[in-house]
């Protein structure tokens, strides 16, 4: 989805899908605080790609976000040791700016969130 900025910049968006913070086989902290319902999450470190596509599908339901294509999402893959993560260290949530193949901005969590405004603000400074 794109994030269209006061200037006309525009960013587009994508979401990768990494391992399982607390999965209930691993370390498990049951929480459903974003979750609509607060029913808390409960799923196993998915060990293939079709796995972790099936908890991602899931994913997107629960939290009634589209499945059309509309939001870009990818998978990092188990069967390859989870390279994404692996090169960038996105846990427990990061949010990077990659413009022509050079990483810009790489978001700082506070208490295990971000602040998107940040982001917005940086990207106007940026494309000003």
């Amino acid at each position: 989805k794109d994030m269209v900025g006061s200037e006309g910049w525009h960013a587009d968006w994508l979401m990768v899908y990494i391992e399982e913070a607390h999965a209930v086989d691993e370390w498990p902290v049951r929480s459903g605080r974003f979750v609509p319902g607060g029913k808390p999450v409960s799923v196993e470190q998915p060990k293939t790609t079709n796995e972790r596509l099936g908890i991602c599908t899931e994913f997107l339901q629960t939290m009634g976000l589209p499945a059309d294509g509309e939001l870009k999402i990818a998978v990092d893959v188990p069967e390859e040791g989870n390279r994404f993560e692996q090169a960038y260290a996105p846990w427990p949530i990061r949010m990077y700016v990659i413009e022509d193949g050079t990483m810009q901005f790489i978001s700082a969590p506070t208490e295990c969130s971000h602040n998107v405004g940040e982001l917005r603000e940086w990207l106007e400074e940026r494309f000003k």
